[in-house]
Order: structure tokens, then sequence, then C-alpha cells
């Protein structure tokens, strides 16, 4: 007999009542088990809604910088301060402490109010001083400047310039550039231009990087000439043409040809003596020449301490 056939015979014999009450009670269980899981769903929901309602309301601790900081400055504990914010606000890579900042030295400069962040910072055992400024295979050269051959001080530090050498004077003087497009290192003993610098910085020397060729040409040039600045536009960097200083000077410089015209010729004779006959400049002349007079006596007398000379001639 065919299974399923059976069993509905078997329900056709139980009373309908009975048969009403099973169904109820399956129907309750899938009910509460419908329910149940139901229930689980929305208590897990509700648990990870508040959780991130609890990570987007969290705070956690940054650090500002209370004043600027230079470039290549340590960065002292005073100009630290500690904060709470968001944790959504808070940058991946930002300083949670301000011991972790305090004494490391600044990669770029950090304005005041600033999230310090790890790319701020220089890695620890690197120092960024004055030999950071040179690149590879350049030197720094360091030359005297005044109020009006500096540009009355608004040259600083990452500024460019050209070089100008004026030599001669009156209707003489020349002026031509030696160097085009230089950039200033240091002025005075300054390296590190001040966030916000807007003042003129008068001073009494400039420091540019130049390579090996170009620092021989300006040491020339320092030892030859007057310098002057001409200061650039930050975005300007047309080149311009330059000389050798050295060409400025007729003859081809200090000691060159109309130089040494300017010497007696080393070969020439003496002149004639007072009284001795005109020989024609022929080098026998200096044989027929009147002898010297004889040399004189000195006599010395003393008075008690004092002490005089007296030159009389011999006999």
């Amino acid at each position: 007999m065919n299974p399923l056939r059976a069993l509905v015979l078997q329900l056709s014999r139980i009373p309908i009542a009975l048969l009403l009450v099973i169904i109820v009670v399956v129907a309750g269980v899938i009910a509460m088990g419908v329910t149940s899981i139901i229930t689980e769903s929305q208590k897990t929901y509700e648990a990870r809604k508040a959780e991130l309602e609890q990570k987007a309301n969290a705070k956690g601790k940054v650090v500002y910088t209370v004043h600027d900081i230079a470039e290549g400055q340590p960065i002292p504990g005073d100009a630290l301060e500690e904060k709470e914010i968001e944790q959504s606000k808070i940058p991946q890579d930002a300083i949670t402490s301000a011991s972790l900042a305090t004494g490391r030295i600044a990669k770029y400069g950090i304005l005041a109010g600033q999230i310090v962040s790890q790319h701020d910072l220089a890695p620890q055992g690197i120092s960024l001083g004055f030999e950071s400024k040179l690149k590879q295979g350049m030197r720094a050269v360091t030359f005297g400047i005044d109020n009006n051959s500096g540009v009355a001080g608004f040259v600083t530090p990452d500024s460019h310039v050209d070089v100008i050498a004026m030599v001669g004077t009156g209707a003489d003087t020349k002026a031509s550039p030696i160097l085009s497009d230089v950039e200033v290192i240091a002025v005075g003993q300054l390296y590190q231009k001040a966030p916000g610098q807007s003042a003129a910085m008068p001073t009494s020397s400039v420091t540019v990087c130049v390579s090996p060729d170009d620092a021989t040409k300006l040491i020339k040039a320092i030892s030859a000439s007057k310098l002057y600045l001409t200061l650039r536009n930050d975005k300007d960097r047309t080149p311009v043409a330059t000389v050798d200083v050295t060409s400025m000077f007729s003859g081809g410089g200090p000691g060159g040809k109309d130089d040494l015209a300017l010497q007696p010729p080393s070969s020439l004779p003496p002149p004639p003596l007072p009284g001795a006959p005109d020989m024609g400049g022929m080098p026998g002349a200096m044989n027929s020449a009147a002898p010297p007079p004889p040399p004189l006596h000195e006599v010395e007398i003393w008075s008690g301490s004092k002490k005089d000379v007296i030159s009389v001639p011999s006999s």
C-alpha cells in the first residue's frame, strides 16, 4: 500500500477535534520559532547600530601646535597641546601624545593650530641642519652685501637671484651678470624662512648654492669686483646671459697685458749720475760714469748717558 495513502487513512480515523488541536499546537510552535528568529535578528541589529554610534561619537586624543614651528627646527614641548576630538575626525597617522613629538625635528613647517602627524616629523636620528639645504654635488659660497646691493634686506632663504658684478669707476664703469637664477640658502646665519615672514631682514652677507664651476667663477668675482643681487619672482626661472668677471677688464683682467704695460722694463739702464757726460744710452755708459764719493766716518760722542753721532768725511 502507498505510504501516503496509509497516512491519510490513519489520520481519517483520528477525531476531528484532536486533529485541530494538533494543528494548532504545530502552528504555535512554528510561530514561536519564527518570532524567536526575528527577535534575535532585531537584537543583533540594535547591538550593531549601538556599536557604530558609539564609535562615531567616541573621542580620541590628538596633538595640536600652539604656535608656528619652522621647517628643520626641533619641536619644543611648550609648543604642543593635547586635545580630544571625535574619532572620525582624527587623521590616520596623527600623533596621540605630546611626548612622542617633543624634541623631534619638523620635516616641514607646521602652523599654529595644526594637528601634528607622523609625516610632519623627520625620521629619528636624522638631522635637517644647514647641510640638508645643499643639493648633492652643489657648493655653498658666502659673500658680503649691504643694504643697497642686497635688495634692502628683502632677499630671504629660498629666494632666487641673479648676481651682477660691477668693475671700474666713472665713465669706465661696467656691470654684467656673472650668475643666473641662483638659490639663496642662507641670509646672515639664518637658513630657515620663518612662516609668515614679511618684513625685510637687513644683513651683511648671503650664502648661495652653486655648482663647483660657478663657485670658482663667483669667488673670482668676489675678489675682483663689487657684487649686487637682483631678486627674481618666485616663479621666474628664465636664465640670463652671463660673463666671467675677467672679461670685463681691458686686456683680460687684473694682472693682464695692460697692467704689465704700466711697469718699467727691467732691461733699461739706470739714469746717468748728475754731471756725467751723455753716452747716448749706450751699454758702456756705466763704465765711464764718475766714481761714487768716499763713504763718511761716524763718530760717537758721549756726554754722560747721552750719545751723539756725527758723520765726517774720510781723509
